[in-house]
């Protein structure tokens, strides 16, 4: 082969290249393309013609002359190599004459637009209402392009993705005793992207993905973290048990035994206060602290028997926490 053969076979090699690129560069559809986020609703249209490079290839495949090409990209759901899990893709608010074509591919990740290069995810759906469909299982932390084409003209949806693919995980529930925490691992977000939570202040990062969560109640705590631009939360109950332990009932007729009205755990909360009540809304005892505990009298006078009613308020410095209320019954 002479220099002048190969120098023709290079410049022919380097219009190739130029006319790959020009055709890309040149393609609607990938100058549209929509990135989305997992669990948010967005409304997609069939705007641009069906010119991605390589479009030939998926002839047989998803059949349509106008398309919408979006990129979505999952979550950190889990720690192993092998996909597990699918994208749930929510339909709602089809406008279309003609059934829309819809399917999920993996891209080459450094050629997003190269139709050539797609491998199908999903079965090729036709969405005609409001409807759910599931892909195949998808790598974790991986991007993935869902085709939203129509052979009609300019068609439109609402689309939301959802599943384990694209969201994360506050794990787990708990039950606790007033004063106990709790440590909570999330799971699915970029742990060098940080989180918020709240309330704020009761939740404190250890580690990468471990909070130690300081409820003085009950509390639902929301925990936002982040993959690749997006922003997904998750909630997570810490149920708190009563600080305190009030019976609902006690015999003041002095044999020694259950004769006073004994608050357990009360003694914590120094500045409490305790307020009772006749059935007909009056006071009939009231305590700071609550030193010495109620014996069944008023001013001295033992009270009637019967049901009785109270508000405790702790006034714990460090918590807005709720009155306690409830009700006594006396008995003699």
């Amino acid at each position: 082969m002479s220099i002048r053969d190969v120098q023709r076979g290079s410049w022919w090699l380097l219009g190739l290249g130029v006319w790959a690129a020009s055709a890309q560069a040149q393609s609607t559809a990938c100058d549209n393309v929509m990135d989305i986020c997992g669990q948010s609703d967005t409304t997609l249209t069939t705007a641009s013609p069906m010119d991605l490079p390589g479009a030939g290839a998926l002839s047989g495949v998803f059949d349509a002359n106008r398309v919408q090409v979006v990129k979505f990209h999952t979550t950190f759901f889990q720690q192993f190599a092998e996909p597990t899990e699918p994208v749930h893709v929510v339909f709602s608010n089809v406008n279309c004459p003609d059934p829309l074509k819809v399917q999920v591919f993996q891209p080459n990740p450094f050629d997003l637009c190269n139709a050539a290069e797609y491998a199908a995810l999903s079965d090729a759906w036709e969405v005609s209402g409001d409807s759910t469909l599931y892909s195949y299982p998808l790598y974790q932390n991986s991007d993935y392009v869902l085709l939203f084409g129509s052979t009609s003209g300019s068609c439109a949806a609402d689309v939301r993705l959802e599943g384990l693919a694209v969201s994360i995980d506050a794990c787990c529930a708990a039950t606790l005793d007033y004063g106990e925490t709790t440590s909570v691992e999330v799971l699915g977000s970029d742990p060098d992207l940080g989180f918020d939570w709240r309330p704020a202040e009761l939740a404190t990062m250890v580690d990468n993905q471990l909070a130690v969560l300081s409820p003085y109640e009950t509390t639902t705590f929301e925990v936002t973290g982040y993959v690749e631009g997006c922003a997904y939360t998750d909630a997570v109950l810490v149920a708190v048990g009563s600080p305190i332990d009030v019976p609902n009932a006690f015999s003041p007729n002095n044999d020694a035994f259950n004769d006073t009205w004994d608050i357990y755990g009360l003694s914590q909360f120094p500045t409490s206060t305790i307020e009772v009540f006749d059935r007909w809304g009056q006071s009939v005892y009231r305590s700071v602290s609550y030193p010495n505990p109620w014996a069944g009298k008023n001013r001295g006078v033992d009270v009637p028997a019967g049901t009785y009613y109270y508000v405790i308020h702790l006034n714990e410095p460090n918590a807005n926490l709720a009155p306690i209320t409830g009700h006594v019954a006396v008995i003699r």
